[in-house]
């Protein structure tokens, strides 16, 4: 088996998106367990996996000290040989919540959490993850998130790779339908987005890229189509009544256009 890669400190940095810095404020503040300085060390992937959930729940201002715990606390409530990297944290209004598949419970205190609870879980394409018990395709769909901004190519390969393994993944669908589209591909992004509603026909996120994609190829009248399926799955999408508005005042149907524009300007505000 080849070595396992590592990154340097620019490299982390660079594939969070954050300054040197900050990786190393993570690093001094205790988050990886192997602990030290973060100047001149080899970063493993997982330990980036880790740094990037850190980064998103600092973002939300989640105190230093309850993200440090809880990531602590995961590696004791998970399974042996299960990475804490596996498992996503969020945020329910003001708790820490840890997401493997489809459980949910707060690390902090260990107690589960229906899904049900508030209403108030949100969940978009980065913070999604593959079927429970496949960390394999976990590692590589987390690590295809993280090249997707600098090395876009080496990122399609990985979600390829993902869909190798497991046809029916959704979220490997849509984010290598989105690279495809970014490339000016768009048979095979439509193909990638149906692929994804196949599984999941009210995610709102693969109906919004379909529509876009048929909309990009000319084709109103299927684009318009998909456009209502998204906002069916997601009435919350302004780009959709935006993009709406924009087809039927093209189609001449003015009274249709300031329906969808005026819902746009109420939801952007």
């Amino acid at each position: 088996m080849p070595p396992e890669r590592t990154y340097t400190l620019a490299d982390a940095a660079a594939l969070l998106g954050v300054s040197e810095a900050r990786v190393c404020s993570f690093v001094k503040g205790g988050l990886l367990r192997s602990g030290g300085q973060a100047e001149g060390r080899a970063f493993t992937f997982r330990e980036l996996v880790l740094l990037r959930s850190a980064k998103g729940l600092a973002d939300r201002n989640i105190a230093p000290r309850r993200i440090r715990a809880a990531f602590h606390r995961l590696g004791a409530q998970l399974p042996a040989g299960q990475p804490v990297s596996s498992v996503a944290l969020e945020t329910k209004g003001l708790r820490l919540v840890a997401r493997d598949g489809v459980t949910l419970w707060e690390p902090e205190t260990g107690q589960g959490v229906l899904e049900l609870e508030g209403g108030d879980t949100r969940r978009g394409t980065v913070h999604r993850l593959p079927a429970p018990k496949r960390p394999d395709v976990d590692v590589r769909f987390q690590q295809a998130l993280a090249l997707e901004e600098v090395d876009p190519k080496s990122a399609a390969t990985l979600y390829a790779a993902i869909l190798h393994q497991s046809p029916a993944h959704p979220d490997a669908h849509v984010n290598l339908g989105r690279l495809q589209h970014a490339a000016g591909r768009l048979s095979a992004a439509e193909t990638h987005y149906r692929a994804a509603l196949a599984v999941h026909p009210g995610d709102g996120v693969a109906a919004f890229n379909l529509a876009v994609a048929l909309d990009d190829q000319g084709r109103g009248a299927d684009a318009l189509a998909a456009y209502h399926q998204a906002l069916a799955a997601d009435p919350g999408l302004a780009d959709a009544h935006y993009n709406l508005a924009r087809l039927h005042e093209g189609r001449g149907e003015r009274v249709l256009a300031l329906r969808h524009l005026k819902e746009y300007r109420r939801l952007a505000s």
